[in-house]
């Protein structure tokens, strides 16, 4: 009891900075896994090729990326379209 009461000034900001740690990396992957942010990027990419800001060879790349994401969220079933 002794222990915690004199760990308390302490722990308390540590608990909270890990609480506030969690919820950001909660929202990181939520937004990894989003469909609607990976489709999102995916036109974002195709604007980007479009404009000429990125190559082909950049394209497939990252497009092969956000595809993969797209594949592997949440809730998201085979031969169910984007």
């Amino acid at each position: 009891m002794l222990l915690k009461l004199l760990s308390m000034p302490i722990r308390g900001p540590f608990d909270a900075a890990l609480w506030v740690a969690g919820k950001i990396q909660e929202h990181a992957e939520t937004e990894l896994h989003d469909p609607a942010a990976i489709k999102q990027a995916l036109d974002a990419l195709e604007r980007a090729l479009e404009a000429g800001h990125i190559d082909d060879e950049t394209f497939d790349r990252e497009e092969d990326i956000l595809l993969a994401r797209l594949a592997a969220a949440p809730g998201r079933r085979e031969g169910v379209g984007p």
